[in-house]
């Protein structure tokens, strides 16, 4: 088959910013935010709120919102869950954006696995720049997520919409749920496999090749990823300094915390603090 050149869709001209909250502590006082590019915001756990002109869209586990450029809105968050959200800053001229503006979308299986792999793509690259064609690619995933998105709303491709029965060998299992659970209580203290693996009255060698296998990374790795991502956000919203983090986050020294934070962000947590 020959696909003939046409016009792009959407034209995504830069990626601002990216995060990956895992989790997201919430911001106590919402305030009102205006900014000149478009904001994706996807949900993977809990829920969010956004508040624009006295009218509020609340948004869910698996569902995205696009906040328009250059329109006041809030942010709300819920005091009594932990969220797990990305958000994508980007600029797009193409006036077939305001066909997502403020809409709460439901994303299929395949939708969410493509959006988490491009929001941590884009966060990588807002954090460490590398190859000047990383910008590029992020931009084209981006642009041919929201071609997916556009087309599967509007009826014109139903080739790509998600078959009906899921596939179980893509499903999480009970027991990683219920690793991810105890690992996301016990971020702000320790914990060892062996504990989790008493907890589930199961083998430590059991449940490491059963996470390693479903979520592509070892327990151990998770539960250091859940620890910078909060101490991303402290450092991002709160007014901790870096020994009241590491002692929060049951770091055995600030020391020990600034090599942590330093071997995975590239940079001290000062130098972070600075650039941020």
């Amino acid at each position: 088959m020959t696909f003939n050149k046409i016009k792009k869709l959407f034209d995504i001209q830069t990626i601002v910013l990216a995060f990956d909250f895992k989790p997201l502590v919430p911001v106590n006082e919402p305030y009102e935010e205006t900014y000149p590019f478009w904001q994706l915001f996807y949900v993977s756990r809990g829920e969010a709120s956004i508040l624009r002109e006295g009218k509020e869209k609340r948004v869910s586990e698996g569902q995205v919102i696009f906040r328009a450029p250059d329109k006041k809105s809030t942010m709300l968050y819920p005091d009594d869950s932990v969220l797990y959200m990305g958000i994508i800053d980007f600029f797009c001229p193409s006036t077939e954006m305001s066909f997502f503006e403020d809409k709460v979308i439901t994303l299929t299986p395949k939708e969410k696995g493509i959006i988490s792999a491009i929001i941590k793509e884009a966060a990588v690259e807002s954090e460490s720049p590398s190859s000047y064609l990383f910008p590029e690619l992020v931009s084209s995933e981006l642009e041919a997520f929201l071609v997916r998105l556009y087309g599967r709303l509007n009826n014109l491709l139903p080739i790509l919409e998600d078959s009906a029965k899921s596939n179980s060998k893509n499903q999480v299992s009970e027991t990683v749920n219920k690793i991810n659970s105890i690992l996301e209580e016990r971020r702000f203290s320790n914990i060892s496999v062996e504990e989790i693996a008493s907890i589930l009255n199961e083998t430590p060698n059991v449940i490491m090749k059963r996470y390693k296998k479903e979520m592509n990374e070892s327990i151990m790795e998770h539960f250091l990823n859940l620890k910078l991502q909060t101490a991303l956000q402290l450092i991002n919203t709160s007014n901790m300094n870096f020994t009241e983090i590491s002692e929060l986050l049951s770091f055995s020294s600030v020391n020990y915390f600034s090599k942590f934070f330093k071997k995975r962000m590239g940079m001290t947590p000062t130098e972070y603090s600075r650039e941020n």
